[in-house]
């Protein structure tokens, strides 16, 4: 009876086990999160955020999955931004004007400058002296235009400004307004230039970023000082169908990354903690006034190898109420989780402190179709899942509808899933509770059949041997090798009474030889 009872518990366990893998099979994702969508479209986009991310256990978001309340997974793509084709940038100098303070602010043209009839501005005075100097006036219609292709004239957008500084070092903010009349003015944005000499060669800030705005004119106004301008370059691109029809993506930022230094001098690791596709890093110096050489290396976990990534001279310099640091380090989108800063010593490095980063990286943007019924969710988390996405032209197969916005809700709790399924589908908790019953019975019928036939070999054994100790009795009045012949085992027994008989003689007639 005990071993039928440890056959039964055993197949309770093992039904137990296939019981709950069945239920749980759409449950083993680590994370999960509510879809919340508008009713009524047959596609939906989701912007992936960080949470995503930081999540998965892929690189590329395999583990990625879209359920609806039945708990059954529905088709989706998965999109990551790409910079598409855009028509390559030119500098092209333009004509600039020093402006007094009395005509720096001044509706029209200012003095010392006139307009001619295509609107291009023209010096009709010497310029102020340098110290007077603090705005100057661009014109940059003309480039931005364009040349005559044809029956068409192609415009640009001015992208950025790259001011060519003579001062061997200068620091200094500068904001930027731009007009189309010379009346109206608006803000165009704000920068700071930096031209700084160290250790035989220059580190300089020279670019005036104006995101592709459209503007006849740019004037400036410095605000530290203006410096000596060599020349003044404008960015240009052309506005043709294939920059406007661009999708900008917002880029997305994990901030504060703490960096700590490694046994070797000048040495710094971080981890992103998670397959983030980074494209850019900001690197903070924690302290000011500092100029590093650096190299930045990246890898996917302890078995592989470090590989470099970027290169820069990092920077961070104060002077008064202005301070400046190194652009930020653009990269190829990168999904290593391992980092590593290598600073140049030679000249203190970073000094003490703590060295912060901040990685950008463009989400990845999910489509998916709203078969089911709600609610949807977006599970992410599985060591074993392999990705499952279709592209987008075969999801949508030229369907005519526009994917709606989709938004990620809060995380679910542990567990929830499971329970909603079994709440849409309440006999399915019956079928596997039938489905372990039969298994259990089956089991025990199966022990108890095993029980039965050994019980019966046992007995059988039994019976064998005691036969055989009955035959060996008989042996001694002179029949034993009749009765070992009937108790089965005829050699044993016979030989057995044999020597017993044998012995016996023997025994007789050492007597009878010691007593003659």
């Amino acid at each position: 009876m005990k071993r039928v009872l440890i056959a039964t518990g055993w197949c309770l366990a093992i039904s137990s086990v296939w019981v709950s893998t069945a239920a749980l099979a759409a449950d083993r994702f680590a994370q999960r999160f509510a879809l919340e969508l508008e009713s009524g479209a047959a596609y939906y986009s989701v912007t992936l955020p960080a949470a995503v991310y930081a999540a998965s256990q892929r690189s590329d978001l395999g583990d990625v999955r879209v359920f609806n309340g039945a708990g059954e997974p529905v088709p989706y793509s998965l999109d990551t931004p790409r910079e598409s084709a855009r028509a390559p940038a030119t500098l092209r100098p333009v004509h600039w004007f020093p402006l007094p303070p009395a005509a720096s602010g001044g509706a029209g043209a200012p003095l010392g400058v006139t307009i001619a009839a295509d609107g291009s501005l023209r010096a009709t005075a010497a310029p102020p002296a340098r110290a007077e100097h603090n705005a100057d006036l661009i014109d940059v219609g003309r480039e931005a235009r364009g040349e005559a292709r044809g029956e068409a004239r192609v415009e640009a957008r001015v992208e950025a400004l790259v001011i060519h500084v003579r001062d061997d070092n200068y620091q200094g903010r500068v904001s930027v307004e731009a007009s189309d009349d010379l009346r109206n003015w608006q803000p165009a944005g704000e920068a700071q230039l930096l031209k700084v000499s160290y250790n035989g060669s220059t580190l300089s800030q020279d670019r005036i970023e104006l995101n592709g705005m459209r503007a006849r004119y740019l004037r400036l106004h410095w605000l530290d000082g203006a410096p000596y301008v060599e020349s003044i370059d404008a960015q240009l691109r052309a506005a043709g169908a294939g920059s406007e029809q661009r999708a900008d993506t917002q880029r997305a930022w994990r901030e504060g990354i703490v960096a700590h230094a490694g046994p070797k001098a000048g040495e710094y690791f971080f981890e992103t903690g998670g397959p983030y596709p980074v494209d850019r890093l900001r690197l903070n110096l924690p302290q000011p006034n500092t100029v590093a050489p650096a190299a930045v290396y990246s890898r996917t976990g302890l078995e592989t190898a470090w590989r470099e990534v970027s290169s820069a001279t990092l920077f961070r310099l104060h002077n008064g109420t202005v301070e400046q640091s190194n652009p930020l380090l653009e990269l190829m989108p990168d999904t290593d989780r391992q980092w590593r800063v290598v600073v140049d010593t030679r000249n203190g490095g970073l000094g003490s402190g703590t060295l912060t980063v901040a990685a950008g990286w463009r989400p990845a943007t999910l489509t998916f179709v709203a078969r089911g019924a709600a609610p949807f969710t977006l599970a992410v988390g599985s060591a074993a899942a392999v990705s499952s996405a279709v592209s987008r032209a075969d999801l949508l197969m030229g369907a005519s509808s526009v994917a709606a916005a989709a938004r990620l809700g809060e995380e679910l709790p542990a567990g929830q899933e499971a329970d909603a399924q079994w709440s849409k589908d309440p006999d399915a908790m019956r079928r596997y509770m039938l489905w372990a019953a039969l298994l259990l019975a089956v089991g025990s019928l199966g022990a108890i059949a095993w029980r039965l036939a050994r019980g019966a070999q046992v007995q059988a054994q039994a019976g064998g041997v005691a036969g055989g100790m009955t035959g060996g009795g008989s042996g001694a009045d002179g029949v034993g090798g009749a009765d070992g012949a009937a108790s089965g085992v005829p050699g044993e027994s016979g030989a057995a009474n044999a020597k017993v008989k044998d012995a016996g003689t023997a025994d007789a007639d050492g007597q009878s030889t010691g007593k003659n």
